[in-house]
């Protein structure tokens, strides 16, 4: 189960990984049985590069068992990083972080 508080709904992205491919979304909704999403980009880090500039990505919900298959990691907005990077707001953290 997530621990919902940290995470801005309609702000807050994340990343996950299905067939090679890593997507980073908008989170969209989020409950403790699923996660809902809006893609914004897609890459396979070698030769591919979508963005929503150029690609209408549909919407994806991922229930809540799956988040390990997929790498699921969302975005820590400067809550939990160690601050080592100077100048940056924060950094793609695994889900397993807030998990209550």
């Amino acid at each position: 189960m997530l621990d919902t508080s940290y995470i801005e709904v309609g702000y807050d992205t994340c990343k996950y990984t299905v067939d090679g491919i890593t997507t980073t979304a908008i989170i969209k909704e989020v409950t403790d049985g699923y996660l809902s999403v809006k893609p914004i980009s897609k890459t396979n880090h070698k030769d591919m590069y979508e963005c929503n500039l150029d690609t209408t990505f549909v919407g994806e919900t991922f229930s809540s068992d799956c988040y390990d298959a997929i790498d699921l990691e969302i975005w820590m907005d400067g809550r939990g990083c160690d601050n080592s990077a100077i100048g940056v707001s924060g950094c793609y953290e695994p889900y397993t972080r807030l998990v209550a």
